[in-house]
This record gives C-alpha cells, structure tokens and sequence, in this order.
C-alpha cells in the first residue's frame, strides 16, 4: 500500500484537508512537513473568492424562484433548505477561519498522544487511517459528480434546464462544502475515537481486566514505581484526549447544528416531495427523486457523525470501566492503589461528551430524529391532503 503511505495523525487527515483546501472550507495551510499552521497569500485569495461564490450563490438563489411542483408548501420548503445551504456554506467557511488555531490543536494532541501510546507499545495503523480518509475523500465527489451529470446534463428537468453554468458551478461547490466538510468531521471524530480505543487496549495489556487475566503475575511483576508512572501516565493520555472532545465540541458544534438543520429540512421536504408527485399523474417523479437522493446523501450526514461521535464518546466512558476492573481483579500495593484512586477520580470528573450545542451525540438520537421525520412528514401530508384528494 505504498500509495497510501502515512507516519502521523497529519499524513491521515491529508486528503480530506485538501480536498477541503481545494473548494474554500479551509483558508489556512497545514505543513505538513513541520506540523505547523501558517496563512499564505493564496489563502487570502481563496478566503476572497470563497466570499464572493457564497455571495453570489444567495443572490441567485434570492432572484430565482424554483418551482418544482404546484404545491406551495413544497416550493417553499425546497427553496428554504437551498438558500439555507449556501448560508451554511458561506458560515462554515468564516467559522473554520476563526476557530483554525484551535482546530489544528486538535491534532497536535491527538500527535502527542500517539507518541506516549508508542511509548507504551502501542502503534497507530496510521497506513490503514490515510485510506480510510481517501474513501471519505473520493465518496463525496464521486457522488456529488455523478448526481451533478444525472440531474443537470442526462435526466433534465425545467428547473435545472434554466439554470446558467455559473449558477450550476455554485450550487455543486455547495454541496461539496457541505458533504466534504461531513468527511473531515468524521475523520476528527474516528482519530479521537481510535485514540481511546488505543489507550484502552493499553491499559488492558498491562493491568488484569477478568479472573482470566492471572492478576498476581501481571500486576506484582513489575516494580511499584514503575507501574505509578504507567498509571499516571495513562491519566495524562486521558485528559489529552478528553481535551480534544472539548476541543472539537467548540471548533465544530455549530458548523454540524447548521449543517443537521440543514440536512433535515432537506429530507424532510424531499420525502414530502415524493410523496405529493406519486399522488399525482403530473410528469414531476424525475425531479422528485434526484431530491430524494440529495436528500439521502444529506441525511447520510447525520448518521455518520452520529455514530462516530458515539463511539468516541462511548470509548471515552469504557476506560473509566477498564480501569475499575484493573483495580478489583489485581494485586497492588498502598502506592499503586492511592494512584488508582486519583486516576478514578480525574475520570470521574473529566468525561465529556460529543455534541452539536443542542444535543448529544448518543445512539438514542439517530431513533429520535427518525421519529420526528416521520412525524414532521405525516403534518405535512395532512396539510397537503387537500389538494391530494383531489388528483387521486
């Protein structure tokens, strides 16, 4: 896998980070060579013409009128969740130029952690996390290309018939921004979550977590001094790592709020879309499923930052578990377990959570915004059934 070659945290985010570089997200260079932040003239360029596309997207989007179908309601809500995405677009930009020095602490930590991980004979697959990050690089412009060719050039509808070449560039640029900076969020969230695993993985290695584990030759083997120093040390890679949650909760909680808002209303009118054209003998079922598709990708959003900020979350409790476990199936003496002791209170009171300001990311989410989808989409209907029962 030489075209995949990494040695650190920085090689994995690369082609996520580029790609981002490539259409505005990010107006500040990485370098890679020296692991420093630094801002360019050409990212005072990018930083320009960033602007003035999201600019001129929401002036497009304010004096054309995209009438998809007959209904109302529908029109609106579309139009709504598009002009919201450039919104979004032009914010998430700005927001990242703010909070860049902050962002990239983030992987600064998680560099610092994966040292002290080494020193305790663990090593990051840092190879295998850079294709990973390639397959969240390549998805979205594949999809976004392929959606882009169907809608605009094969499957054509009134809308996108009247739709100019810059107006279609800006719209895709949108998109991208959208579904690219979902890859970079996922790929932050998999390294802070493949750090916790690495540091629970560790502590199991060295200290008895079951009665299978022969707690008196594992735990009395090694001198006390030396098992404080791995216990404090594993204390420190902890706070590290919780550090980067808080660090990522202030960095990315707003651009993923606007983003699910956005994702949401989207799939909620694509949905509500469909629905009203198959109720109908009107030609509208081509424009209505390449919404629904959008919709999909838009909502695969959701579900990806919500399972890996869960798992992240869930790593982070685990080692205050692995710990406990340590401390009931070994042998230690008075030293070892007072230092047992600080660890377990540090845990106690340092366990953040991933969110977006508003919520957490927990598996009982995904169900909670199935459930209001589905409710959101029957009020519509209800609203719609009118002017349903009168084509059925």
């Amino acid at each position: 896998m030489k075209w995949f070659t990494a040695n650190s945290i920085f090689d994995t985010i690369r082609p996520v980070y580029r790609a981002g570089k490539t259409i505005g997200i990010f107006t500040h260079t990485i370098d890679f060579q020296k692991h420093e932040l630094i801002k360019t003239p050409i990212d005072q360029l990018m930083l320009v013409l960033a602007v003035m596309t999201d600019v001129y997207a929401l002036k497009t989007s304010s004096k054309n009128s995209f009438a998809i179908s007959d209904s109302i309601l529908l029109n609106v809500g579309i139009y709504s969740s598009v002009s919201l995405g450039f919104i979004i677009s032009l914010a998430i930009m700005l927001y990242n130029r703010l909070v860049a020095r902050r962002m990239f602490g983030i992987f600064t930590a998680l560099e610092q952690v994966d040292v002290l991980l080494l020193s305790h004979g663990y090593r990051m697959n840092h190879q295998f996390n850079h294709l990973v990050s390639c397959c969240f690089m390549a998805t979205p412009l594949i999809v976004n290309f392929v959606m882009m060719i169907i809608t605009f050039f094969i499957d054509q509808d009134p809308v996108s018939e009247s739709l100019t070449l810059p107006e279609i560039l800006v719209f895709l640029r949108s998109s991208l921004v959208f579904t690219i900076f979902g890859s970079y969020t996922c790929v932050s969230l998999c390294s802070i979550y493949l750090r916790f695993r690495g540091l629970n993985e560790v502590i199991s290695d060295h200290f008895p977590t079951s009665l299978m584990a022969e707690p008196i030759q594992k735990a009395i083997g090694k001198e006390a001094s030396a098992v404080v120093s791995s216990v404090r040390s594993f204390g420190d890679i902890h706070e590290k790592l919780c550090d980067t949650i808080v660090d990522f909760n202030y960095c990315f909680a707003l651009q993923i709020l606007l983003m699910m808002a956005s994702a949401f209303g989207y799939t909620l009118f694509s949905i509500f879309g469909l629905i009203h054209t198959l109720s109908q003998a009107q030609d509208e079922q081509r424009t209505s499923m390449n919404n629904m598709v959008y919709g999909c990708i838009f909502l695969s959003f959701i579900i990806q930052v919500v399972v890996t900020g869960s798992l992240a979350t869930q790593e982070c409790k685990k080692t205050g578990v692995v710990i406990h476990k340590a401390i009931c199936y070994g042998i230690y003496d008075e030293h070892i377990r007072k230092q047992f002791k600080f660890l377990s209170q540090q845990l106690r009171g340092t366990s953040p959570t991933v969110s977006c300001l508003l919520f957490d990311f927990e598996w009982p989410f995904l169900v909670a915004v199935a459930a209001s989808l589905v409710m959101h989409v029957v009020i519509l209907v209800q609203f719609d059934l009118a002017n349903i029962a009168k084509k059925v």
